[in-house]
């Protein structure tokens, strides 16, 4: 990384090829005795925690790095979890923009790990900064909200479901830009005390990305909107509640710019999961939804059955 020695501190169980030298750390950054038996008194000029026990971590790393950087994510923003067609964010979301604070839940733990590394920023612990994660998607991603799409058209599937008509706007990143913000994050002097938004800088509509993906793949298919809550588990990502994060901190501060455009980035996404189909276990199963294309075909058929009878009455 633009001269640095770089070492990674992992469990090992995903392993990874790259371009250059990388001491690879085994252990287990969720365990706070293998953090501190795996670290040791090794000091560090930067730290960038994309996993495990982020309070853990910077905790042991308190005085023994110049800068930290935490990953954490959008869903720790207050709302937005909500199901599709439910959204009650504003968007774009300000990085100031009130976060969950649930401390039984994973997002609660969030807003904790976040306030405390900015507490130990105060202290003078290291310089902080958080970069919040949107939905990564990219070669090898396991959060791929385009397999199911990739899938229907392997499959040749004519029609594809459209929860909500595929009217949600989800805030993604493609794995090139958010790893250049995270770069720009650890490097930037500007960027101490911070906290980030990442992602793409434009975010399509799920009905957008099928189209792309449609496209890049030289498949015709028609596209039906349907109710969410009538067709749930077809689209995970259309299901969604609409959010779109304000990246303009990062552009202004960081000169933060995307490596590649969103349609870029997401047909590029398409082609490699053509090429490489991912392997059961491979991708979280929330991001799966449900391959029922009998299911589906009921669905179609008692929709545009319903459809017709509400066009009468117009």
């Amino acid at each position: 990384m633009a001269g640095f020695e770089t070492a990674i501190f992992h469990t090992g169980a995903h392993d990874a090829d790259f371009i250059g030298p990388v001491e690879r750390l085994i252990g287990d950054p969720r365990d706070e005795a293998s953090i501190a038996e795996v670290l040791g008194t090794r000091t560090w000029d930067i730290a960038i925690c994309t996993s495990g026990r982020l309070r853990a971590l910077a905790t042991a790393l308190a005085g023994r790095t110049r800068r930290l950087v935490g990953i954490s994510g959008q869903p720790v923003y207050e709302g937005s979890m909500r199901p599709t067609p439910v959204g009650v964010l504003s968007v774009p979301v300000p990085e100031w923009a009130p976060r969950q604070r649930d401390a039984t839940n994973y997002t609660g733990k969030v807003a904790a790990g976040e306030d405390q590394l900015l507490r130990q920023h105060g202290a003078g612990d290291f310089e902080a900064v958080v970069v919040r994660y949107p939905g990564i998607y990219g070669p090898r991603s396991p959060m791929s909200h385009e397999w199911p799409i990739v899938k229907r058209i392997l499959d040749r599937r004519e029609v594809i479901v459209l929860p909500h008509a595929g009217a949600t706007y989800f805030q993604r990143g493609y794995a090139d830009n958010v790893a250049h913000l995270v770069f720009l994050a650890a490097t930037r002097p500007e960027a101490s005390g911070m906290v980030f938004n990442a992602g793409d800088e434009r975010v399509l509509s799920a009905r957008r990305v099928v189209e792309v993906i449609a496209d890049e793949l030289g498949a015709t298919v028609e596209l039906v909107g349907v109710p969410a809550e009538l067709c749930a588990g077809v689209f995970p990502l259309a299901e969604k509640s609409t959010i779109v994060l304000d990246m303009s901190a990062a552009r202004t501060l960081l000169g933060y710019r995307d490596v590649l455009d969103v349609e870029a980035a997401t047909r590029s996404t398409a082609r490699w999961l053509v090429d490489h189909p991912p392997l059961d276990g491979e991708i979280a199963p929330q991001m799966l939804g449900r391959i029922d294309y009998e299911r589906e075909d009921r669905i179609v058929d008692a929709w545009r059955i319903a459809w017709s009878q509400l066009r009468a009455l117009v």
